[in-house]
């Protein structure tokens, strides 16, 4: 497989080819990673491998109650990990494909956590990949895991079709929500030079809130994950090293500004990304 991969890649550089290592250990994952100084000698010729672990991770940062070792330090300390690969902005990253049940009933129809859950993938410093209907919250609640349900048609393109989800029609509040959701946020990423190769810089979660920067030039935009069903509000002098005391951001799914101060008050739980838009 390496020296059929190498020749491809001889050929056609600029091809990018991924490796399924169905592993939740990023010591595996980084190892078929291609590496001219890999401790054995071995080159993979592989671009990309899946990331497992990460979507181990981002799902329990996402469900599990909060505490000292569970629930957003599995994201934390899951990013932490990338010292470790040697380029972990090739390494692919998704929450569900063709072999494993939909993120939206992993998430047992949790629409706030699979919102949390796609906003991640999209953020971090990764190649995401989405399996198609999760912005329409496809599942697979009848029978868990069966792949016909999982590789279901997608509704919508034929005459007969009850459901069209690219025309909205027969989608639930949720679907049009969630398919609202990822529209907004993957027009503003495509755009975006601080989520396609900014840097990055993120803080331990603290009481139930996560908070993700990417920087690329004059341009910021950073995540907020809050979980907590109260009003929350954040001290943002924790974050003083940033140098963002002044500055003027917009929320990028209700276009609401704020000017970053001394504290941030967050009234719901979910994802917020919000763009710098002066200096």
């Amino acid at each position: 497989m390496s020296n059929w991969a190498g020749a491809i890649m001889n050929e056609y550089p600029n091809f990018s080819i991924v490796g399924e290592e169905w592993s939740f250990n990023p010591l595996l994952i980084g190892y078929w990673q291609n590496d001219k100084n890999s401790k054995h000698g071995y080159v993979s010729n592989l671009t990309s491998t899946m990331d497992f672990a990460m979507l181990d991770n981002i799902k329990k940062a996402v469900s599990q109650k909060e505490s000292w070792n569970k629930g957003l330090i599995k994201l934390y300390e899951g990013l932490a990990n990338d010292f470790h690969y040697p380029n972990p902005e090739a390494i692919m990253v998704m929450m569900d494909n063709h072999d494993m049940s939909r993120i939206y009933t992993q998430l047992n129809g949790n629409l706030t956590q699979t919102k949390m859950a796609m906003s991640i993938i999209l953020m971090i410093p990764r190649v995401p990949q989405i399996y198609y209907g999760t912005e329409i919250l496809m599942d697979d609640f009848e029978r868990p895991g069966d792949h016909g349900l999982i590789r279901t048609d997608f509704p919508g393109g034929w005459p007969n079709d009850e459901v069209n989800a690219f025309s909205g029609k027969g989608l639930n509040q949720s679907q049009k929500d969630m398919q609202q959701f990822l529209k907004k946020f993957l027009n503003f990423r495509k755009n975006s030079k601080a989520i396609h190769s900014g840097s990055t810089i993120h803080f331990a979660p603290k009481e139930g809130v996560y908070f993700l920067f990417r920087k690329k030039d004059d341009e910021i935009v950073f995540l907020i994950l809050n979980k907590n069903d109260n009003l929350t509000s954040i001290d943002l002098e924790r974050f003083d090293e940033l140098n963002l005391e002044g500055k003027t951001f917009q929320n990028i799914f209700n276009d609401e500004y704020f000017i970053w101060n001394k504290t941030l008050n967050l009234s719901e739980p979910g994802t917020y990304i919000f763009n710098l838009i002066n200096n």
